[in-house]
């Protein structure tokens, strides 16, 4: 499941790699990584989401224990 967030990611270290900024304030790292997410296709961000909102109803149902392997 955790798959599509893993895959947000690896766009965003690919991205870094590609473009390593040379930050000097917070404020430009805010936008540097303004920059990444902006530039990140959609549906892989929609993808994670779903995963994400399916995952918190599963650990919810689990009382907030183990679930990644209960079904």
């Amino acid at each position: 499941m955790a798959s599509n967030i893993a895959t947000l990611g690896v766009m965003l270290e690919a991205y870094h790699k590609l473009r390593p900024p040379t930050l000097k304030s917070v404020t430009e790292l805010k936008e540097a990584l303004q920059v990444i997410w902006d530039s990140l296709p959609q549906e892989p961000i929609n993808k994670a989401i779903r995963n994400f909102t399916l995952r918190l109803k599963r650990c919810a149902e689990a009382g907030g224990g183990h679930f990644e392997h209960s079904k």
